[in-house]
């Protein structure tokens, strides 16, 4: 009987109370995108201009949480000649049985240097290089001495100030906003529900994205078609 009481309190509440997404609308990539833009070549710019840039353009190219990008680690990034491959062996939020470890993929856009994520980071891997303290291999490091391993919060943080400095009202979205404003606009731009469950981590039966955006798509069979959909843009 308390099991049942419990049960029905519970489905009370849910229904007084029910999920709902977090914005009600979300902002276009392409206004962060065109201010990232300006901050070229990024040998030029400022230690903490680049790092703040190449974290959003990997939360937008990979809709990843924060919590997977600051788990990227040297020995687990792949250069090759189109494109960076990021293997994150580390448990996540939705790390669990039968399920695959992220597989991040930077295409490189030769044809937009400026916010090609691939290209950013490569010149932040360099940038870093002299800076980085030996123990230290994962990607992100603070921009100030002692040059240390900065946590998913700080990441946050940097990606806040990249939208506002873009002039996305960050009264109104977060960092992780990032995530909505991604998924979406692949969407728009045809991108599969199945290639952006799987870039972003959901499960294949997920209906996360469906429940909270539900656009028409197409079938996108490209592996890195959503970094496309919106680097291109």
């Amino acid at each position: 009987m308390d099991d049942e009481l419990i049960s029905r309190f519970l489905k009370g509440v849910y229904r007084r109370t029910p999920a709902l997404p977090r914005y009600d609308y979300t902002w276009n990539p392409s206004i962060v995108l065109d201010k990232l833009s300006s901050l070229y070549p990024n040998e030029e710019i400022t230690f903490e201009l680049i790092s703040k840039k190449l974290i959003t353009l990997l939360a937008l190219v990979t809709a990843h949480r924060v919590q997977t990008l600051s788990l990227i680690k040297l020995p687990n990034i792949e250069i090759n000649n189109t494109r960076i491959l990021i293997k994150i062996p580390d448990m996540i939020k939705t790390s669990g049985v039968n399920r695959s470890q992220p597989l991040l993929i930077l295409p490189f856009f030769d044809e937009k240097p400026e916010i090609c994520p691939a290209k950013t980071l490569v010149s932040y891997l360099n940038r870093t290089e002299s800076l980085r303290p030996i123990n230290v291999n994962h990607l992100f490091i603070s921009f100030k001495r002692p040059y240390s391993r900065v946590s998913s919060q700080t990441l946050s943080k940097w990606i806040k100030c990249t939208l506002e400095f873009s002039g996305v009202d960050t009264t109104i979205f977060s960092g992780h906003s990032t995530r909505h404003a991604a998924t979406s606009a692949a969407s728009r731009r045809g991108v599969s529900l199945q290639l952006i469950r799987k870039t972003a981590g959901w499960s294949a039966t997920s209906r996360v994205f469906a429940d909270f955006y539900n656009r028409p798509v197409v079938e996108d069979s490209l592996e890195d078609g959503f970094a496309r959909a919106i680097i291109e843009s």
